[in-house]
């Protein structure tokens, strides 16, 4: 239900810079994505912006400061009196989501997930996405996460696709085929 109410934000904010580029659209996304963690950081705060004891107009003077502390654009700014507004920022982590989902389909980029048993370093996961891109035809980043209980190989989750060279998978699949009775 959370991305249901963070669509309509994340949209009205991509309709509004997208005239102006990727470039100011990753700006934005990059914005909300740290105010989001401050709220994330600090719950007391956020609950400021949700308790009905608070004037409207102190929270609004709140997301001025936090705009100004943090040299917003004016558009993002906007967006989070909006939010403030309809009791709504606490979903701010799913409109950052959805904003970037927006703006990676525009560069036409699609972000995955590779596991492995330990971690790889930059080369090696370039070499990944490379590979993906290749595959899908399609620029790919993979975000490489550590998951000690995989022996060996790897999994890359890319969407709704999985390639599982997971050890494990492997032995699963030999033994399969081997089962004759």
């Amino acid at each position: 239900m959370s991305r249901r109410i963070a669509r309509p934000y994340a949209a009205a904010l991509f309709g509004v810079l997208e005239k102006e580029g990727t470039a100011v659209l990753r700006q934005a996304e990059s914005q909300l994505a740290s105010v989001s963690e401050v709220l994330r950081a600090d719950p007391a705060f956020l609950r400021a912006f949700e308790v009905p004891s608070v004037a409207p107009a102190s929270k609004r003077a709140l997301i001025a400061a936090v705009a100004k502390a943090a040299e917003l654009r004016p558009e993002t700014a906007r967006l989070l009196v909006v939010m403030t507004e309809h009791v709504r920022l606490q979903f701010l982590p799913e409109v950052v989501e959805v904003l970037r989902a927006l703006v990676d389909r525009r560069e036409g980029l699609q972000r995955g997930l590779v596991e492995v048993p330990a971690a790889l370093d930059a080369s090696q996961v370039a070499t990944l996405n490379a590979a993906m891109t290749q595959m899908l035809g399609r620029r790919v980043e993979l975000a490489a996460e550590v998951r000690p209980s995989l022996l060996a190989g790897f999994v890359v989750r890319v969407g709704s696709r999985i390639w599982d060279g997971s050890i494990e998978t492997q032995l699963r699949r030999f033994a399969a085929s081997r089962d004759i009775s």
